[in-house]
């Protein structure tokens, strides 16, 4: 907060100056959701795994040191590699559902029946006692709980064979639902492919999200921004990540590439501010393609709520080749801080146009997609009514890789986090994130994620954010699209002097129009 004033503050002192400051230059196994014919939204796992060899790994939710794993049994469907959630989402007016599996999709359905009696957990009742079907049901994947719940339990018994050591030999798993909405009964079926995971081809990519704090204020923040911003690069470089995305950085973008070094490509710096996103991506041996810059429709902040209205914040989108045939789709955004009403309708405004634009490039190239940042949003206080998964995760298809891996893909109970006393920002379901959804017979799984407090050589914390580590797994499948897309190395313009002349000008008659908040904002930096 303490920055984000500072800046407020100096626009309001120097904008007539700057000017003259210089700039830088610079329905079969799919990952899809899918609507039945008669209406019901299905979420699936993306693929099925099958494997004589991977054993089960899952996070210890009794210590926060998530590095900790629990093993269990000598063979199983591993929880990083076997996705087996999967979510629906009814017409309004059912009011009872059966939900059958089947190895061969004739004779041998093996399933239950939910309802507001025997299975109180997929949905709360309302404040009349009632159930609503239409909001979705997710089921849990926690193999505590499954040892205790006939649900989870019906897939290790079933998908496992216990005459042999390994999995039964199957090639798919047959789904049908049965349920009465509006007192008429309805069936639809559809089917998952199973593959193996041991004979799939399989490639691992390091990824990080830093917001590195590079506001152009030293002189009123006391920070040594230039110098930050070396020990930022420093730590970008020597930890072997494939791809890196920051956020906020504007005025020392020099000083950090200065300490960057092995990285070949990267977007577009678009300048300090006013003017600059202060988005970027940077690869290793990995080109980037089609740059694409995208400012929010909608912003709130002048000389009050982080000042979102002075910088053309939004996401910046990138077609990169991490190899071996696989294209991704990858995204780096910065969305509206504080949580006063303003700001929560423009950042509720934000994920959507991000979740139209999401679809919108996956309809026309099917390919796996990730989507980093700093998002200033939690899910696990359901913040903004649940916009960011309501809109990012329900209805545009991605998963969250933090609550994937480290909380079994529950997006709402995370009482274990909680009971840590340890504040969620930085350490857990904080708000810099890394989502996911798989493509083009790519299928996705989270292998590791870390949050780290990033430190300068005499262990100060450089920014106000931690960075988020997250290490991804490509699965190709047989189902494995070529590319064919004609692809450019594009270079998003945002810092010719044009562009700056424009955004001085701009802020400077937003400035003059919200002086009225001037004396408020004076007293929070007493």
């Amino acid at each position: 907060m303490k920055k984000i004033l500072c800046l407020i503050l100096t626009i309001v002192i120097t904008l007539s100056c700057l000017c003259s400051m210089p700039f830088s230059a610079g329905i079969t196994a799919t990952a899809k959701s899918f609507e039945t014919e008669n209406g019901v939204q299905v979420e699936m796992a993306p693929f099925l795994y099958k494997s004589t060899l991977y054993q089960m790994e899952f996070p210890s939710h009794q210590s926060y040191d998530i590095k900790e794993k629990s093993v269990v049994g000598d063979y199983a469907i591993s929880r990083e590699l076997n996705d087996l959630s999967y979510t629906f989402v009814f017409p309004a007016g059912t009011t009872k559902i059966e939900c059958l599996v089947s190895l061969t999709g004739e004779t041998d359905w093996r399933g239950f029946s939910v309802n507001d009696t025997k299975n109180p957990n997929y949905w709360e009742k309302d404040e009349d006692g009632n159930i609503d079907y239409s909001k979705p049901l997710t089921f849990k994947r926690n193999e505590i709980t499954a040892e205790q719940d006939e649900y989870g339990v019906l897939y290790r018994d079933y998908l496992k064979d216990k005459d042999v050591q390994g999995f039964r030999d199957y090639n798919k798993i047959y789904w049908k639902l049965n349920y009465i909405c509006g007192g008429e009964a309805f069936t639809e079926c559809f089917d998952i492919k199973v593959y193996d995971y041991d004979e799939a081809e399989k490639y691992t990519l390091k990824t990080v999200n830093f917001n590195v704090a590079g506001l152009p204020f030293a002189a009123f923040t006391g920070e040594n921004v230039a110098a930050n911003q070396k020990a930022a690069g420093k730590y970008l470089s020597g930890n072997d990540f494939d791809i890196v995305a920051v956020q906020e950085d504007f005025g020392y973008h020099k000083s950090l590439l200065e300490s960057m070094s092995g990285f070949n490509y990267l977007t577009n710096h678009t300048g300090s501010i006013p003017g600059g996103d202060g988005l970027n991506i940077f690869t290793k041996n990995m080109p980037v393609y089609n740059e694409t810059r995208v400012a929010w429709n909608e912003a709130y902040g002048i000389l009050s709520d982080g000042s979102d209205e002075l910088t053309p914040k939004g996401f910046v989108y990138t077609v990169i080749d991490i190899g071996n045939g696989i294209y991704v789709d990858f995204y780096n955004l910065h969305a509206d801080a504080y949580a006063g009403a303003g700001s929560v309708a423009a950042r509720t405004s934000q994920y959507k146009q991000l979740a139209e634009f999401i679809k919108a490039r996956s309809a026309e190239n099917d390919r796996p997609v990730i989507v980093t940042g700093d998002f200033n949003n939690h899910i696990h206080t359901h913040e903004d009514d649940g916009a960011l998964y309501k809109t990012l995760y329900l209805e545009c298809g991605l998963k969250d890789a933090w609550i994937e891996y480290h909380n079994n893909g529950d997006y709402f109970n995370m009482y274990n986090w909680h009971i840590t006393g340890l504040p969620a920002w930085g350490n857990w379901d904080s708000v810099e994130r890394f989502m996911y959804k798989s493509g083009g017979g790519v299928d996705i799984v989270v292998s590791d994620f870390r949050y780290i407090e990033v430190t300068d050589d005499n262990e100060k914390v450089i920014s106000d954010h931690s960075a988020a580590e997250c290490d991804f797994t490509f699965i190709k499948t047989t189902d494995f699209i070529e590319n064919t897309q004609e692809l450019e190395i594009v270079k998003a313009s945002g810092n010719d002097f044009l562009h700056r002349i424009m955004w001085f000008f701009k802020a400077l008659i937003m400035v003059l129009s919200d002086l009225g908040n001037l004396p408020e904002l004076l007293k929070d930096l007493a």
